[in-house]
């Protein structure tokens, strides 16, 4: 489990938890969590997270990487502590407070 301010990231189930809710993540959005997270506070490149995540760095792709953000934010948005930013021009940070 991994702590994101008041959710629980369950990576092996691919899941948020929030007290008694349960909010299924897809893999590639368990993927890319895990990705952000790992980088917390620290833009990670959106080419970066295209290989690591998709594996490939062409323009429909990257657009999916921009819905697949939209989803995570929708999905972390009961927590106003966490979010994802973007950061114009070179690529997204997870923004935790401490």
């Amino acid at each position: 489990m991994i702590v994101l301010s008041e959710y629980s990231f369950d990576k092996r189930n691919t899941e948020l938890i929030k007290g008694k809710e349960r909010i299924e993540l897809s893999a590639k959005e368990a993927d890319l969590l895990l990705l952000l997270y790992n980088s917390a506070n620290t833009t990670v490149e959106r080419e970066t997270i295209l290989i690591r995540v998709w594996g490939n760095d062409g323009d429909y792709v990257g657009r999916i990487m921009d819905v697949f953000i939209s989803k995570l934010r929708k999905k972390l948005e009961a927590d106003t502590s966490v979010k994802i930013v973007n950061i114009r021009g070179i690529g997204y940070k997870l923004v935790m407070d401490v």
